[in-house]
C-alpha cells in the first residue's frame, strides 16, 4: 500500500490533466467529425461534400493564420497563466459551434461555425503543446507520450461507439449527439483549471 501511495505521488498530474483535456475535447471532436457530412446532408437536404470541404478549408486556413501570433504572444508573456487562460478559451470556442449545429439552415452558417472552431483549435493546439512540453518529465518523454496516446485512443474509441449508437436511432437523436459533444468539449475546459491549482507545475516558473 505504501509503494502504491508513493507511485501515485510520482504521477505527473499536469500531464494527466492535459491528457484528459485532450480526450474530451479532441477525442469527442474526432468522433463528431466523422459524422458531420452525413449530419449536414440530412440537415440541408442535399449533397454535403462541397460545403464540408469548403468548411474544412476555412477551418485549416483559420488555424494557419492564428497559430503563429498566438505562439509569439505566449512566448512574450512570462509564466504560464496566459497559456492556461488561452487553452480554456480555445476549448470553449471549440465546443460552442456544436451547440448551434441544429440551427444550420444554410451553408454560410456552417462556414461561420467552422471559423470559430478553427480559432478555438489554434488557441488550443499552441498552448496545449507548450504546456505539455514544459511539464513533461525528463527521461520519461517516450513513456508519457505513449500513455497519452494510449488513453486518447482507447477513450476516443469508446466515445465513438457510444456516439454512433445513439446517432443511429434517428435525426432527433443525431441532434442530441452533436449538441452533447459540444457540451462535453466545453466541460473539458475544467481540466486546465486543475493545472492552475497545481502549485508544483514546472511551467509556472520555467519561462519566467
Amino acid at each position: 500500500m505504501g509503494k502504491f501511495s508513493e507511485d501515485l505521488k510520482r504521477i505527473n498530474k499536469v500531464v494527466v490533466y492535459l491528457t484528459m483535456s485532450d480526450v474530451f475535447s479532441w477525442g469527442t471532436f474526432t468522433i463528431i467529425n466523422a459524422l458531420t457530412g452525413l449530419y449536414l446532408s440530412q440537415k440541408l437536404n442535399r449533397n454535403a461534400i462541397e460545403f464540408v470541404t469548403i468548411g474544412t478549408s476555412i477551418y485549416f486556413f483559420t488555424r494557419a493564420i492564428f497559430q503563429i501570433p498566438i505562439g509569439k504572444l505566449t512566448d512574450k508573456l512570462k509564466g504560464d497563466k496566459d497559456e492556461i487562460l488561452l487553452l480554456i478559451l480555445g476549448i470553449l470556442l471549440m465546443g460552442s459551434p456544436f451547440l448551434f449545429y441544429s440551427h444550420i439552415s444554410a451553408s454560410i452558417h456552417y462556414f461561420i461555425l467552422q471559423f470559430i472552431f478553427g480559432l478555438g483549435t489554434a488557441l488550443n493546439i499552441t498552448t496545449w503543446r507548450k504546456l505539455f512540453t514544459l511539464n513533461i518529465d525528463d527521461g520519461k518523454e517516450g513513456r508519457q507520450y505513449g500513455v497519452y496516446e494510449t488513453v486518447m485512443s482507447a477513450l476516443t474509441g469508446a466515445l465513438g461507439i457510444i456516439g454512433g449508437t445513439i446517432a443511429s436511432f434517428g435525426e432527433s437523436y443525431f441532434d442530441k449527439v452533436i449538441a452533447g459533444a459540444g457540451i462535453i468539449i466545453i466541460l473539458s475546459s475544467i481540466w486546465p483549471l486543475f493545472i492552475y491549482k497545481n502549485k508544483d507545475r514546472k511551467s509556472k516558473t520555467q519561462n519566467e
